[in-house]
Protein backbone atom coordinates (compact mmCIF):
# COMPACT_ATOMS: atom_id res chain seq x y z
CA UNK A 1 0.00 0.00 0.00
CA UNK A 2 0.60 3.51 -1.36
CA UNK A 3 2.42 5.46 2.45
CA UNK A 4 -0.01 7.92 3.33
CA UNK A 5 0.06 11.83 2.43
CA UNK A 6 -1.43 15.32 3.82
CA UNK A 7 -2.61 16.23 0.39
CA UNK A 8 -4.43 15.07 -2.72
CA UNK A 9 -1.97 14.44 -5.56
CA UNK A 10 -4.98 13.33 -8.24
CA UNK A 11 -4.53 10.95 -11.45
CA UNK A 12 -5.79 11.41 -14.47
CA UNK A 13 -4.42 8.87 -17.11
CA UNK A 14 -6.41 9.69 -19.49
CA UNK A 15 -5.61 12.92 -20.50
CA UNK A 16 -1.73 11.90 -21.04
CA UNK A 17 -3.69 8.39 -22.73
CA UNK A 18 -6.17 10.89 -25.18
CA UNK A 19 -4.04 14.17 -25.60
CA UNK A 20 -1.46 15.23 -27.00
CA UNK A 21 1.22 17.95 -25.31
CA UNK A 22 0.47 17.01 -21.46
CA UNK A 23 2.07 19.40 -18.80
CA UNK A 24 1.22 19.94 -15.69
CA UNK A 25 2.79 22.11 -12.12
CA UNK A 26 1.15 23.10 -9.06
CA UNK A 27 0.58 25.60 -6.67
CA UNK A 28 -0.37 26.30 -3.43
CA UNK A 29 -1.89 29.25 -2.37
CA UNK A 30 -5.25 29.61 -0.47
CA UNK A 31 -5.90 26.21 -1.72
CA UNK A 32 -4.47 24.01 -3.95
CA UNK A 33 -4.36 24.16 -7.44
CA UNK A 34 -2.90 22.58 -10.47
CA UNK A 35 -2.36 23.94 -13.96
CA UNK A 36 -1.95 22.03 -16.64
CA UNK A 37 -2.15 22.46 -20.42
CA UNK A 38 -2.63 19.95 -23.51
CA UNK A 39 -3.71 19.56 -27.54
CA UNK A 40 -6.67 17.85 -28.70
CA UNK A 41 -5.73 15.57 -31.39
CA UNK A 42 -6.30 16.66 -34.90
CA UNK A 43 -9.69 14.62 -35.52
CA UNK A 44 -13.42 14.70 -35.16
CA UNK A 45 -13.36 11.01 -33.92
CA UNK A 46 -10.90 10.89 -31.22
CA UNK A 47 -11.40 14.36 -29.03
CA UNK A 48 -13.28 12.98 -26.44
CA UNK A 49 -11.28 12.65 -22.70
CA UNK A 50 -12.51 11.09 -19.46
CA UNK A 51 -12.28 12.99 -15.87
CA UNK A 52 -12.21 10.31 -13.22
CA UNK A 53 -13.20 11.13 -9.72
CA UNK A 54 -10.82 12.58 -7.84
CA UNK A 55 -12.98 14.99 -5.44
CA UNK A 56 -11.83 18.12 -7.39
CA UNK A 57 -13.63 20.69 -9.81
CA UNK A 58 -11.86 21.65 -13.17
CA UNK A 59 -11.89 25.13 -15.48
CA UNK A 60 -11.16 24.29 -18.97
CA UNK A 61 -10.36 26.58 -21.47
CA UNK A 62 -9.80 26.31 -25.30
CA UNK A 63 -7.07 28.60 -26.78
CA UNK A 64 -7.09 29.42 -29.83
CA UNK A 65 -10.03 29.59 -32.51
CA UNK A 66 -12.39 28.43 -30.26
CA UNK A 67 -13.88 30.21 -27.23
CA UNK A 68 -15.12 28.74 -24.77
CA UNK A 69 -14.88 27.22 -21.42
CA UNK A 70 -16.23 24.62 -19.23
CA UNK A 71 -16.11 23.83 -15.65
CA UNK A 72 -16.15 20.29 -14.86
CA UNK A 73 -17.15 20.09 -11.04
CA UNK A 74 -16.43 17.16 -8.71
CA UNK A 75 -17.70 13.64 -9.42
CA UNK A 76 -18.44 10.51 -8.23
CA UNK A 77 -18.32 8.88 -11.80
CA UNK A 78 -16.40 9.43 -15.34
CA UNK A 79 -17.63 11.94 -16.89
CA UNK A 80 -16.39 13.45 -20.40
CA UNK A 81 -15.72 16.77 -22.15
CA UNK A 82 -15.85 16.61 -25.86
CA UNK A 83 -13.23 18.68 -26.90
CA UNK A 84 -12.57 20.78 -30.05
CA UNK A 85 -10.04 18.85 -33.08
CA UNK A 86 -6.85 20.48 -32.80
CA UNK A 87 -7.35 23.09 -30.22
CA UNK A 88 -4.58 24.00 -27.16
CA UNK A 89 -6.42 23.89 -23.66
CA UNK A 90 -5.49 25.29 -20.62
CA UNK A 91 -7.20 24.19 -17.17
CA UNK A 92 -6.90 24.63 -13.30
CA UNK A 93 -7.55 21.51 -11.32
CA UNK A 94 -8.93 23.03 -7.47
CA UNK A 95 -8.23 21.26 -4.65
CA UNK A 96 -11.81 20.34 -2.85
CA UNK A 97 -13.59 22.94 -1.08
CA UNK A 98 -11.00 25.33 -3.00
CA UNK A 99 -12.90 26.49 -5.59
CA UNK A 100 -13.24 29.74 -5.85
CA UNK A 101 -15.55 30.44 -8.23
CA UNK A 102 -18.63 28.53 -6.95
CA UNK A 103 -19.76 27.87 -2.85
CA UNK A 104 -22.60 25.65 -1.55
CA UNK A 105 -25.14 24.67 -3.11
CA UNK A 106 -23.99 25.64 -6.43
CA UNK A 107 -21.25 22.68 -5.79
CA UNK A 108 -23.89 20.00 -4.41
CA UNK A 109 -26.54 20.92 -7.62
CA UNK A 110 -23.73 20.94 -10.33
CA UNK A 111 -22.03 17.76 -9.25
CA UNK A 112 -21.17 15.42 -11.56
CA UNK A 113 -21.77 18.11 -14.30
CA UNK A 114 -19.85 20.27 -17.12
CA UNK A 115 -20.92 23.71 -17.14
CA UNK A 116 -20.53 26.95 -19.87
CA UNK A 117 -18.35 29.20 -17.61
CA UNK A 118 -20.16 32.33 -17.74
CA UNK A 119 -20.06 34.23 -14.24
CA UNK A 120 -18.10 37.42 -14.66
CA UNK A 121 -15.13 35.98 -12.55
CA UNK A 122 -14.55 33.20 -15.28
CA UNK A 123 -15.17 35.01 -17.87
CA UNK A 124 -12.59 37.56 -16.85
CA UNK A 125 -9.92 34.63 -16.13
CA UNK A 126 -10.83 33.46 -19.47
CA UNK A 127 -9.72 36.81 -21.45
CA UNK A 128 -6.61 36.69 -18.94
CA UNK A 129 -5.62 33.36 -20.16
CA UNK A 130 -6.58 33.22 -23.79
CA UNK A 131 -4.42 36.79 -24.01
CA UNK A 132 -0.85 35.09 -22.90
CA UNK A 133 0.80 32.53 -25.48
CA UNK A 134 2.96 30.32 -23.10
CA UNK A 135 1.91 28.12 -20.09
CA UNK A 136 4.28 30.22 -18.04
CA UNK A 137 2.18 33.15 -18.78
CA UNK A 138 -0.58 31.61 -18.48
CA UNK A 139 -0.30 30.30 -15.28
CA UNK A 140 0.90 33.60 -14.08
CA UNK A 141 -1.52 35.45 -15.13
CA UNK A 142 -4.39 33.04 -13.72
CA UNK A 143 -1.96 32.51 -10.33
CA UNK A 144 -2.78 36.16 -9.60
CA UNK A 145 -6.33 36.58 -10.53
CA UNK A 146 -7.27 33.98 -8.03
CA UNK A 147 -5.22 35.48 -5.43
CA UNK A 148 -7.86 38.42 -5.74
CA UNK A 149 -11.17 36.30 -5.21
CA UNK A 150 -9.66 33.50 -3.13
CA UNK A 151 -11.48 33.80 0.64
CA UNK A 152 -11.02 32.01 3.61
CA UNK A 153 -13.83 31.19 7.10
CA UNK A 154 -13.99 28.84 9.95
CA UNK A 155 -15.83 25.97 7.81
CA UNK A 156 -13.65 26.16 4.90
CA UNK A 157 -10.50 25.62 7.81
CA UNK A 158 -12.46 22.75 9.68
CA UNK A 159 -13.15 21.21 5.74
CA UNK A 160 -9.71 21.14 5.35
CA UNK A 161 -8.66 19.81 9.08
CA UNK A 162 -11.24 16.59 7.62
CA UNK A 163 -10.44 16.10 4.44
CA UNK A 164 -6.45 16.47 5.91
CA UNK A 165 -7.17 13.04 8.04
CA UNK A 166 -9.42 11.34 5.24
CA UNK A 167 -6.35 11.98 3.16
CA UNK A 168 -3.63 11.12 5.76
CA UNK A 169 -5.54 7.67 6.63
CA UNK A 170 -5.18 7.14 2.70
CA UNK A 171 -9.57 6.93 2.77
CA UNK A 172 -9.68 4.24 5.28
CA UNK A 173 -11.45 5.90 7.83
CA UNK A 174 -15.06 4.97 9.33
CA UNK A 175 -17.44 7.98 9.60
CA UNK A 176 -17.99 7.70 13.25
CA UNK A 177 -13.94 7.50 13.91
CA UNK A 178 -14.22 11.11 11.67
CA UNK A 179 -16.76 12.26 14.07
CA UNK A 180 -14.73 11.58 16.99
CA UNK A 181 -11.64 12.85 15.73
CA UNK A 182 -13.14 16.00 14.55
CA UNK A 183 -15.45 16.13 17.38
CA UNK A 184 -18.43 17.21 15.01
CA UNK A 185 -21.59 14.81 14.44
CA UNK A 186 -21.63 13.14 11.13
CA UNK A 187 -24.81 15.33 9.85
CA UNK A 188 -22.20 18.37 10.15
CA UNK A 189 -19.69 16.84 8.23
CA UNK A 190 -21.60 15.56 5.80
CA UNK A 191 -23.22 18.94 5.00
CA UNK A 192 -19.79 20.55 5.08
CA UNK A 193 -18.62 17.63 2.60
CA UNK A 194 -22.23 18.42 0.57
CA UNK A 195 -21.30 21.90 0.12
CA UNK A 196 -17.70 22.32 -0.02
CA UNK A 197 -17.44 18.84 -2.26
CA UNK A 198 -20.35 18.00 -3.59
CA UNK A 199 -20.57 14.30 -1.97
CA UNK A 200 -20.54 13.16 1.15
CA UNK A 201 -17.97 12.45 3.24
CA UNK A 202 -17.95 8.55 2.84
CA UNK A 203 -18.23 8.89 -0.90
CA UNK A 204 -15.08 11.08 -0.29
CA UNK A 205 -13.43 8.28 1.23
CA UNK A 206 -13.92 5.68 -0.90
CA UNK A 207 -12.46 8.39 -3.91
CA UNK A 208 -9.59 8.56 -2.34
CA UNK A 209 -8.92 4.89 -1.83
CA UNK A 210 -9.81 4.73 -5.45
CA UNK A 211 -7.27 7.45 -6.81
CA UNK A 212 -4.46 5.71 -4.53
CA UNK A 213 -5.16 2.69 -6.50
CA UNK A 214 -5.34 4.30 -9.78
CA UNK A 215 -1.61 5.59 -8.89
CA UNK A 216 -0.45 2.28 -7.65
CA UNK A 217 -1.94 0.29 -10.71
CA UNK A 218 -0.49 3.12 -13.13
CA UNK A 219 2.81 3.60 -11.50
CA UNK A 220 3.18 -0.62 -12.24
CA UNK A 221 4.11 -1.13 -8.94
CA UNK A 222 1.54 -4.04 -8.06
CA UNK A 223 1.55 -7.79 -7.05
CA UNK A 224 -1.78 -8.67 -7.54
CA UNK A 225 -5.24 -7.05 -7.62
CA UNK A 226 -6.30 -9.31 -4.82
CA UNK A 227 -3.17 -7.80 -2.56
CA UNK A 228 -4.49 -4.34 -3.35
CA UNK A 229 -8.27 -5.42 -2.48
CA UNK A 230 -6.86 -6.90 0.92
CA UNK A 231 -4.91 -3.36 1.36
CA UNK A 232 -7.62 -1.26 0.84
CA UNK A 233 -10.33 -3.70 2.75
CA UNK A 234 -12.48 -4.02 0.27
CA UNK A 235 -14.63 -7.32 0.68
CA UNK A 236 -12.80 -9.42 -1.39
CA UNK A 237 -11.31 -8.88 -5.23
CA UNK A 238 -14.77 -8.92 -6.51
CA UNK A 239 -16.12 -6.34 -4.78
CA UNK A 240 -12.55 -4.26 -5.70
CA UNK A 241 -12.83 -4.69 -9.14
CA UNK A 242 -16.60 -3.92 -9.36
CA UNK A 243 -16.10 -0.35 -7.75
CA UNK A 244 -12.72 0.16 -9.66
CA UNK A 245 -14.96 -0.36 -12.78
CA UNK A 246 -17.86 1.87 -11.59
CA UNK A 247 -15.41 4.31 -11.74
CA UNK A 248 -13.34 4.47 -14.66
CA UNK A 249 -15.81 2.12 -16.97
CA UNK A 250 -13.23 -0.79 -17.55
CA UNK A 251 -11.80 -3.69 -15.17
CA UNK A 252 -8.75 -3.12 -13.12
CA UNK A 253 -7.12 -5.78 -15.73
CA UNK A 254 -8.51 -3.91 -18.84
CA UNK A 255 -7.08 -0.34 -17.60
CA UNK A 256 -3.70 -2.08 -16.78
CA UNK A 257 -3.68 -3.57 -20.33
CA UNK A 258 -4.48 -0.71 -22.23
CA UNK A 259 -1.98 1.67 -20.32
CA UNK A 260 0.66 -0.83 -21.90
CA UNK A 261 -0.53 -0.73 -24.91
CA UNK A 262 -0.32 2.92 -24.73
CA UNK A 263 3.14 3.14 -23.33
Amino acid sequence: MKNSVSYLDPVQPFFELKTENFYQDCVEAEGKYWFYSFSSRNSANSNNVTFLPDGCTNLVIACGQYFEAHMVFNTIEAVTLEMKPNTEYFAIRFEPGNNPFSRGDEIKANAGKIVPAETDNLKAIYALVTDRETFAERMDAASKFLKTIESSSSTKELFKQLLDIIIEKNGLIKISQLEELAGYSSRYINHLFDQNAGMSAKQFCNIVKFQLVLNEISSGNIDSFSKIAADYRFYDQSHFIHEFKSYTGMTPSDYSTALKIAG
